[in-house]
């Protein structure tokens, strides 16, 4: 009896602990990651979504955003902000105004340059079934609990494309990034993330570096 209790305690830690690092969804995630990592540079056009249903909360933009590496271009919501692997500029067109802080990748822990790697460090991840379009559900859960968000839910594509990844924050919000247009591109120089402050003569120019 004492043997048949122990077996049914190691099988429950097992299921457990592979649902934790789920292997079929790690195969799914390396192949994703391996995709975009063979791109030099990419263009895609996203909408960006925030629900919350007890709050009666609804709010879509849409935005475009320029990748190589590090560096990118995102343009939303009447703002481009260039981030040239150094310094990060924002230009606000409402407030005609500019800052300028120094890049710290830390601070910058989901975006859409970095999220097909971001379930290699301090996530566990489950596979959980295909949707109504044939896509891959994947869920990541943070090792840590002291983020502002429990769970980042992705679908990926057959083709090992990311359509879309959601955001749960503990405090009730979603935020739904859907990926509606994708451009690879062959090759971007770093001149392309500079910039040039002098094309807004009217707008203030706050340094924070």
């Amino acid at each position: 009896m004492k043997k048949s209790i122990l077996t049914i305690i190691v099988v429950l830690i097992s299921q457990l602990v592979f649902a934790q690092y789920d292997p079929d969804a790690k195969t799914l995630l390396d192949a994703m990651s391996a995709k975009y990592r063979k791109i030099p540079a990419f263009k895609a056009a996203f909408s960006q979504s925030i629900v919350n249903e007890s709050a009666d909360l609804n709010e879509t933009m849409s935005g475009y955003i320029s990748v190589k590496g590090a560096q990118y271009i995102l343009q939303i919501a009447g703002q481009e902000i260039y981030n040239d692997g150094a310094d990060v500029w924002s230009y606000n067109e409402e407030l005609q105004e500019i800052t300028v802080s120094t890049y710290e990748p830390e601070d910058q822990e989901i975006s859409l340059n970095n999220i097909w790697d971001l379930y290699q460090k301090g996530f566990k991840y489950i596979l959980l079934s295909a949707n109504d379009q044939g896509n891959n559900v994947v869920d990541l859960d943070p090792v840590e609990r002291d983020k502002s968000y429990f769970k980042i839910r992705m679908i990926i594509g057959q083709d090992y494309a990311l359509k879309s990844f959601t955001v749960f924050e503990v405090g009730g919000n979603k935020y739904e990034y859907a990926i509606n247009s994708f451009e690879e591109l062959p090759a971007l120089t770093d001149d392309a993330f500079t910039f040039d402050p002098a094309k807004y003569p009217d707008a203030e120019v706050i340094d924070f570096r």
